[in-house]
């Protein structure tokens, strides 16, 4: 007796996936019908309007108006104006103290009427005292 063989049936393989390309339409275009001074009707292509990006407002800009203010002190009959005060103190910084205005960065003034001084701190370390 001869050997009897049987041959396997071949299984579908399943390992592998059909991919389809998608191809997108192409773009739509418009005709439009002028009209001439003959009457004769045109076509004439219109491509299509990309829908326009949002433009945002500018920024307001706020100018800061600066107000011409004068201050003075008054006690016992005397009246000083602070900004003479001021320009003692940078005559203190400059000439005194031998340092450039350009160096003046902050100036804080403490004027004391019942003490006939003005007191001020200059750039947050330098102190000293000025007599009205």
């Amino acid at each position: 007796m001869t050997p009897k063989t049987t041959a396997k049936k071949a299984e579908p393989d399943t390992s592998t996936v059909q991919t389809t390309e998608v191809k997108e339409a192409p773009a739509k275009t418009t005709v439009r019908k002028t009209r001439t001074t003959a009457k004769k009707t045109t076509e004439k292509p219109v491509a299509e309007k990309k829908p326009a990006t949002e433009k945002k407002p500018a920024a307001r800009r706020t100018v800061k108006k600066e107000v011409n203010a004068e201050v003075y002190v008054q006690f016992l009959g005397k009246e000083v104006y602070a900004k003479d005060v001021l320009e003692n103190v940078k005559k203190i910084w400059t000439e005194e103290m031998g340092k450039k205005e350009k160096d003046l960065k902050d100036v804080k003034i403490y004027i004391k009427p019942e003490e006939n001084a003005a007191y001020y701190v200059i750039n947050g370390d330098v102190t000293g005292a000025v007599g009205l």
